[in-house]
């Protein structure tokens, strides 16, 4: 019996990772197509685009893994089911459901992988590759991401310490420093936003700097003429599915603490912590269709099934996610529905094989 789950799991695994490098051959290739566009921004040239979609693969691995989980099974699966394979195994008396559990193990065992890649790989990988294209397309700005970001801009060197849902700054530290590499001076704002090509700071407590004396004043408001953009920030936003589950609980009480909204990095963290339970899912709805009157089915018709249902879960998990973000739902529920409607789907079908 050991041997039959190891046969189930070989097959089936050997053609989700078929179906994985597939899709993020055309994933790349397609991002490569929107990339070149921005070729001559700044520095940003062929090698910089080719780094940055290196460096962006683990994200892409992990986002694309369900699909991958869907076709495995649906393709794996369907092959035993088509050479009658899957028939001589129940007729040797293997239960549906022991054969269900090989399959599932496949979920199970890369689903733990891609959740490690997620996890501890691609935030970090992902972070560079931002890093890397905003330096690159920026020629007078340096910068460098981690919850915040470092810039030069001119004489001045500013620390943002978070980039804020809207595009907007929080804890910013501005020094400003002469030619001699003197500092002049040093201002701390709570917040700034970007109006009229400018941005404002609010609540600013700066220091001047002088030969023989230092001088504190405190505005209010303080306007501020920089080289960093909007357009430039969008870049190194933090978009909460590409941070692991760690930061996004950091960055969740930052934003708690500061009375800002942190619904959309919840959602991503119990989108993360469902994740397991999501890749799971898309190998047991994949199971009907090898036992069931459509194991006849051609390899295309199998192929044209899984990327309906890997769209169709697609769109079901952002409209979900966009409703509880809309109404003001539980982030859990846009983040459980998914899987749980995944597995209610699959096992009415099994129901009906059976």
């Amino acid at each position: 019996m050991k041997l039959i789950d190891r046969y189930i799991f070989k097959t089936v695994a050997s053609a989700a990772l078929v179906a994985l490098l597939v899709l993020l051959i055309l994933e790349t290739f397609f991002s490569f197509l929107g990339e070149i566009d921005d070729i001559g921004e700044g520095n940003y040239g062929l090698t910089d685009i080719l780094l940055y979609l290196l460096l962006n693969m683990p994200q892409r691995i992990y986002e694309i893994f369900p699909m991958a989980l869907l076709l495995g099974g649906l393709l794996g699966m369907g092959s035993l089911a088509s050479s009658s394979e899957l028939v001589c195994m129940r007729a040797a008396g293997l239960s549906l459901l022991r054969l269900i559990g090989a399959g599932l193990q496949v979920g199970l065992v890369l689903g733990l992988l891609a959740l490690i890649v997620g996890e501890f790989v691609a935030p970090a990988t992902t972070r560079l590759a931002k890093e890397w294209q905003a330096t690159a397309k920026s020629e007078q700005v340096s910068i460098r991401q981690g919850l915040g970001f470092w810039a030069r801009d001119g004489e001045l060197l500013i620390h943002v310490g978070a980039v804020s849902p809207g595009v907007g700054l929080e804890n910013i530290h501005i020094y400003q420093i002469d030619e001699q590499s003197r500092m002049r001076s040093i201002a701390r704002a709570r917040s700034a936003r970007y109006m009229d090509d400018q941005w404002l700071l609010e609540d600013v407590q700066r220091s001047l700097i002088e030969t023989d004396k230092v001088t504190a004043d405190y505005q209010p408001v303080l306007t501020l003429n920089s080289l960093i953009s909007p357009d430039l920030l969008r870049v190194l936003v933090l978009d909460p599915k590409n941070l692991s589950m760690r930061d996004l609980v950091t960055y969740i009480d930052y934003l708690d603490r500061n009375g800002l909204d942190s619904r959309s990095y919840r959602l991503a963290f119990w989108n993360k912590v469902f994740g397991p339970l999501i890749n799971l899912a898309m190998i047991f709805v994949a199971m009907p269709f090898a036992f069931g009157s459509q194991r006849t089915v051609s390899m295309g018709q199998r192929l044209l099934i899984g990327v309906f249902f890997g769209l169709l879960f697609f769109l079901l998990n952002r409209m979900l996610g966009n409703v509880v973000l809309l109404y003001g739902y539980p982030p859990l529920l846009g983040a459980a529905a998914p899987s749980l409607l995944i597995f209610i789907c699959g096992a009415y079908a099994l129901h009906r094989v059976r």
